[in-house]
């Protein structure tokens, strides 16, 4: 049998070889493989632009928004569950107010004690206008409300979407964006949720060096990190993969420029592994993306490695890690051919339980 156990069970298994000493085993607190990404149960229908978020209260992720095509009116107004025990979706009864759910940014943030994830802004399929709205959904009790008194400043002009969002100490910072068909830009704006309502959000003095939309962002220690984006060319028009790569602090509201991601991406998203290291997942539409490749960044040594590829190479995927086991889950999005219902798990510990000779189960 195979199962996936916390490092404190490892840590038990480990003193219990060491009593016994008769078993062969890895070196103590090792795992077999030391993470790995494999298939998981596939979503039920194709599913790109989505918001993906771990809910660490119930430990399930859950994937908000989003479209099964390019066609207008293919918006999913409910949310899916994903349970990684059970390896089952749900539909959930939680239901958007309208259909402008493609392209949101958010996380989950505390409300006076009770946690809850919040989405921003978006667009409908097909179309070519946003919305300002945010969203705020209790996975409890299973409901989506509207924060009419916080709209997000950044679509008031109605054809905005977000680019990149990471939270920090209670509060999402959300960075930069893309005026459909027109370009990126480089504002910040901060959502407090403990802030009255009507007085959420500000914006933030400084601004991205660099305008930019779609931007893979991730909160490590006392900084937010943007590694790599979209830029857009009116001409084409396109949107453009890049490389720059920036670490902002929050405290100091500056932005400072870092080593680039070694390859362009961006329409994909970051996330911090449970060493402090950022994960970039694939992503990027420029050729040869989009790609499967996960570049990460050590911020302590401003440098680059790559870590396991995951399967299937795509962009606009739903995403995101279980901040205490380091699992990761990547949910549709579009490949080369078109759109996706592949769902891939990255598990970062894996524990091999075997019968030994001696009858002891530990890890080998």
């Amino acid at each position: 049998m195979r199962e996936f156990r916390c490092s404190s069970l490892v840590l038990f298994t480990a003193v219990a070889v060491l009593s016994i000493g008769t078993a062969t085993a890895a070196p103590l607190g090792t795992c077999t493989p030391p993470g790995a990404w494999a298939g998981a149960t596939d979503f039920p229908d194709f599913e790109v632009r989505a918001w993906g978020a771990f809910f660490p209260p119930n430990g399930k992720f859950y994937a908000l928004g989003g479209r099964d095509s390019d066609d207008a009116g293919s918006d999913f107004l409910q949310v899916s569950e994903y349970d990684p025990v059970a390896a089952t979706w749900t539909l959930k009864n939680g239901t958007f107010a309208d259909n402008q759910v493609n392209n949101m940014v958010g996380g989950v943030l505390d409300f006076g004690g009770t946690p809850y994830i919040v989405v921003l802004g978006g667009s409908a399929a097909g179309a070519t206008t946003t919305t300002t709205e945010v969203r705020q959904y209790d996975p409890v009790a299973d409901v989506i409300t509207t924060l009419a008194d916080d709209p997000w400043p950044g679509a008031a002009d109605g054809v905005t979407l977000p680019g990149g969002a990471a939270v920090y100490n209670n509060k999402l910072y959300v960075f930069g964006g893309f005026t459909v068909n027109v370009g990126m830009v480089n504002t910040i704006y901060i959502f407090d949720p403990s802030a009255a309502a009507g007085s959420r959000w500000t914006q933030s003095a400084a601004t991205l060096p660099v305008a930019r939309g779609y931007i893979p962002t991730a909160t490590s220690g006392d900084f937010i990190y943007l590694l790599g984006g979209s830029d857009y060319d009116p001409t084409t028009p396109a949107v453009l993969d890049t490389a720059d790569s920036f670490v902002y602090d929050p405290t100091g509201d500056a932005i400072t420029t870092i080593t680039q991601i070694p390859r362009a991406t961006g329409e994909t998203r970051a996330v911090t592994q449970t060493d402090g290291t950022i994960w970039v997942l694939g992503g990027g539409r420029t050729d040869p993306n989009p790609s499967n490749e996960v570049d990460v960044y050590t911020p302590g040594t401003d440098s680059w490695t790559t870590g396991p590829a995951f399967p299937t190479a795509r962009r606009n995927f739903a995403a995101d890690i279980d901040p205490a086991t380091g699992n990761v889950w990547a949910t549709g999005g579009y490949d080369t051919g078109g759109l996706l219902s592949v769902n891939e798990q990255f598990t970062a510990c894996t524990i091999d339980d075997t019968i030994f000779v001696d009858g002891f189960d530990g890890p080998i």
